[in-house]
């Protein structure tokens, strides 16, 4: 019995020690860790050195670059990628900014621009903008590009990378954006898009570059009217007739030549 009992007791013994060293590892584990994070964190080797923008075209990398400038210098673990991602959608005029940092200290930005639908005419020059109805660009005039001009509203005060704001008639932003949506397969056949405003209801008048007058209610805008007109057009330019009024405000279309 008492060999016996003492081997118990060392048995005990031993898992005790154990138990112990492997309390004084966690510790040492823990301790380790947080001298890397204080290193890691204070390090030269891990600021930030340099910026690498991806997806853009018409966006120049030094506009990019300016805006992230105050970046520079800071330490990689202390940047949040999320937050210079609204900061580059509230600035440039893209739908996305995705950013991710590569170790040890490169910031990369991959954006997705926003593509040029129309123009708002605006003080003698254009406000281009997208099908959401966000400024893109302004500029004096609309040579080289191939894009339908919005007639019938006014703007204010426009910003690039903001939604237009529409004097008066805020309401018909809503219209136009559906509108622009489904007009952007065609937008390089069209010459003007005219919002009407007759005792409260939108109307659009959208013309083409080969003498097409297409008229819709804003009830209308809806995809099968669009693929409906992109039909109508076709057939109408097989049969060799260029010219005339398509109304698709009716249950069926009718088209009358000019």
């Amino acid at each position: 019995m008492s060999v016996y009992g003492r081997k118990e007791r060392m048995r005990i013994d031993y898992g005790r020690k154990r138990k112990i060293d492997n309390k004084a590892l966690l510790r040492l584990a823990i301790f380790l860790c947080i001298i890397t994070i204080m290193l890691a964190t204070t390090s030269s080797f891990f600021k930030i050195k340099e910026v690498a923008v991806e997806g853009n075209s018409s966006i120049p990398d030094g506009e990019v670059l300016k805006l992230l400038s105050r970046y520079m210098d800071k330490n990689t673990f202390m940047v949040k990628p999320a937050l210079i991602s609204e900061e580059i959608k509230q600035v440039l005029p893209v739908e996305e900014a995705k950013v991710k940092l590569r170790l040890p200290g490169t910031i990369i930005v991959r954006v997705k621009e926003r593509e040029v639908m129309a123009a708002i005419p605006y003080l003698g020059g254009f406000v281009l903008i997208d099908p959401a109805c966000y400024v893109v660009k302004m500029q004096a005039d609309l040579d080289g590009l191939r894009i339908p001009i919005v007639t019938g509203i006014e703007i204010t005060k426009p910003e690039k990378a903001k939604p237009i704001i529409v004097n008066k008639r805020q309401d018909v932003v809503e219209g136009l954006k559906k509108a622009l949506k489904y007009l952007l397969p065609m937008r390089a056949e069209l010459s003007e898009i005219h919002l009407d405003n007759k005792e409260g209801e939108i109307t659009f008048f959208i013309y083409t570059l080969d003498g097409f007058q297409i008229y819709l209610k804003e009830k209308d805008l809806e995809e099968e009217k669009f693929l409906l007109m992109e039909s109508v057009l076709k057939d109408l330019r097989e049969r060799g007739i260029d010219k005339g009024q398509i109304d698709l405000s009716k249950g069926a279309p009718v088209f009358k030549a000019f």
